[in-house]
């Protein structure tokens, strides 16, 4: 056994972190075990190099839709390796800055260059060397998901790692999927002058969320160009010269049809990033998608390993992750702990122009959850920031408990719903009510007064 560490993690991103630093918070010492690098998928491949460009979009498609306000800015064309150089100094510095001088300060945590494969439940083999413990904690991570779609790899497709480090734009690019990332992704490129155009095979984008803000945000997206078609099923790939053809049909009655452009491009979730190593031998059970399957405690199926982060499933998001290692980590050394996860209030955000924002239930969930409920759907043009920022398409969603007023939910589609979201995260949380939030003064104008105003609209509904 390696008596030098206390356990042992596969991975070194955002949960591999997290645990890592409550462990030796707790006066542990751990090992973490990389064959890339430092950071993970979310600052290396995935949060930080594409929110940079989504934020750098952002900045570029202000500059030329401002005209109307009076402000006299000309937008030239974007300088793509500036951009590109901006995303990389991003990049490093995080990595530098979060991850590599947190590592060269903390004795209790070290790493192992290697790719680990387990040989048994107690036996880890990174290179030459085989690692014995009696804990161990899987935080590999995800990846994006692919398709088993003909022609498909003939032609090269990009997901969305390789998207962000294209030599150039694309003139014109298909992204399959209507997700996240396809529209964080398609919104970027489409404010760079790509012609985008988002092939989804249901019968709208961002499923997770009120079809209300999404209809809205549907039209903003159609509006700066992207071209969205539903109900569409890919049957093959090809290579027309310079140009890729997605053949498929609609559901709608229009037959068999051919989508061009230069790139295609995937967007249709994220796999478990568990290849080779040695899940089977340590006796680790996956469930249908793949994902490694534990409790609340995130202990799996083999005693004595944990696995927390994308690589066990949704949520699939940075924070929830840490969180999710956290929470192993303090098991993994105190077996009396018994901490759990729930992920009930773990808000999530869509970091497309207006942002998205959601936690808790929707009405249509806490309805099937046998909860009555009154559900309050308040425009964005009713709240005054908007006005002041020229930008009124949005609205808040409020969700709560009929009888005492509990927040059960809230979903925005607004500016900056990404840092607003946080205060309804912690009505839902705590149990506050609507009446709680309508007392609550907030700063005007501000789009968080937006959440006020719906939670007055609330009570008024409820007569």
């Amino acid at each position: 056994m390696n008596t030098a560490y206390d356990f042992i993690i596969l991975g070194s991103g955002t949960t591999a972190f997290a645990a890592a630093r409550k462990a030796s918070v707790l006066g542990a010492r751990v090992l973490m075990v990389e064959q890339s690098k430092l950071g993970g998928t979310c600052v290396n491949w995935g949060c930080v190099p594409s929110k940079t460009l989504i934020h750098k979009a952002k900045e570029f498609y202000a500059a030329v839709r401002s005209a109307p306000f009076g402000i006299n800015l000309r937008a030239e064309e974007p300088d793509y390796n500036l951009l590109m150089q901006a995303k990389t100094r991003a990049v490093e510095d995080l990595r530098r800055e979060h991850y590599q001088k947190e590592l060269d300060a903390d004795p209790r945590i070290e790493v192992l260059r290697g790719h680990g494969r387990f040989l048994s439940p107690r036996e880890l083999q990174v290179g030459a060397e085989v690692l014995v413990s009696d804990k161990f904690l899987i935080a590999t991570g995800g990846v994006p998901r692919s398709l088993r779609l003909p022609g498909l790899v003939e032609v090269g497709y990009l997901n969305s790692y390789s998207a962000l480090n294209l030599p150039a734009f694309p003139e014109s690019l298909l992204i399959i999927g209507g997700g996240v990332v396809a529209v964080e992704m398609g919104q970027m490129f489409a404010r760079f002058g790509t012609r985008v155009t988002i092939v989804e095979r249901g019968e709208r984008l961002l499923k997770e969320f009120d079809a209300r803000l999404v209809d809205i945000f549907a039209g903003i997206l159609e509006d700066e160009g992207v071209e969205l078609i539903y109900n569409f099923e890919a049957q093959e790939v090809r290579r027309e010269g310079e140009l890729v053809c997605l053949h498929g049909r609609t559901r709608e009655g229009e037959g068999d049809c051919c989508l061009r452009a230069e790139r295609i491009m995937l967007a249709v979730g994220t796999a478990p990033a568990d290849d080779d190593i040695g899940l089977e031998e340590a006796g680790v059970a996956r469930d249908a998608a793949g994902f490694i399957c534990v409790d609340e405690e995130m202990r799996t199926s083999a005693p004595g390993i944990w696995a927390a982060g994308d690589v066990t499933g949704p949520p699939l998001i940075a924070p929830s992750g840490a969180r999710e290692g956290e929470v192993a980590a303090e098991n993994m050394l105190n077996p009396d702990a018994h901490r759990r996860i729930d992920h009930r209030t773990t808000p999530m955000a869509v970091f497309v122009d207006p942002e998205l924002a959601a936690v808790g239930l929707s009405g249509a969930q806490a309805r099937a959850a046998g909860k009555s409920v009154v559900e309050t759907f308040l425009p964005l043009d009713r709240v005054a920031k908007a006005h002041v920022m020229g930008g009124r398409r949005g609205g808040f969603v409020l969700c709560a408990d009929q009888g005492s007023g509990r927040v059960l939910g809230v979903q925005v589609l607004a500016p900056r719903a990404a840092d607003l979201i946080h205060e309804a995260t912690l009505a839902v949380r705590f149990g506050l009510s609507v009446q709680d939030l309508a007392e609550t003064v907030h700063v005007y104008p501000t789009i968080a007064d937006g959440l006020h105003l719906a939670a007055v609209e609330n009570i008024r509904q409820r007569g």
